[in-house]
């Protein structure tokens, strides 16, 4: 049952050529949820928290409200955008495709779209604020935490940049650089912020 279940999804994707769009999902999302977990984090270190809970349930919030809103608002579009399409092929052959893998591909491509706009910024917020985890249990001090966080970020920054690199077959290196100096220009604008 499983593996027809997936032999079917594979099928569809390639039908619908799913992995472009999932790609570009998955960056922008991936780039979103770095930037916005590093402007909580740099945000709440300037604010002067001095629990590792406060980081831990802030950045962890917004993990949270990026799933959702990256979930509904990538399910929404792409099952408009979607329907839109299987709506106007039926009016050219007088016919209901619902029933048809086409018509099963427009629900599949909206459900795997949104899973990975929803999870990619998610991921990324939990890998990043895995270091409060540790300070939270004495583990590590709040400062290093805060220190491995920024770490973690920028290089998850720069892997995207090389990710978006090979894809667009512009020079990996540079495109990695340009990730971290936007994420270099949000923790600057979080620590102006927080002068104020």
């Amino acid at each position: 049952m499983a593996l027809r279940f997936f032999s079917e999804i594979r099928k569809i994707n390639k039908m619908t050529n799913i992995g472009e769009i999932l790609r570009r999902y998955f960056a922008m999302n991936a780039f979103d949820g770095t930037l916005t977990s590093l402007g909580v984090i740099m945000g709440a270190f300037m604010a002067q928290a001095q629990e590792p809970k406060i980081f831990l349930v802030t950045a962890l919030s917004t993990a949270f409200a990026l799933f959702i809103s990256g979930f509904s608002s990538a399910y929404l579009a792409e099952g408009a955008e979607r329907e839109r399409e299987l709506h106007e092929l039926e009016k050219g052959m007088l016919h209901s495709l619902k029933k048809s893998r086409l018509g099963r591909a427009t629900k599949t491509l909206a459900i795997e779209a949104a899973l990975v706009n929803g999870a990619s910024p998610f991921i990324m917020a939990l890998l990043i604020t895995s270091p409060f985890i540790l300070a939270h249990f004495s583990v590590i001090s709040l400062i290093t935490a805060v220190y491995a966080a920024v770490g973690i970020a920028l290089v998850l920054l720069f892997f995207l940049g090389i990710f978006l690199g090979r894809i667009s077959e512009q020079s990996i290196w540079l495109m990695g650089a340009k990730m971290v100096f936007a994420g270099i220009i949000a923790m600057l604008l979080s620590t102006l912020l927080g002068a104020l």
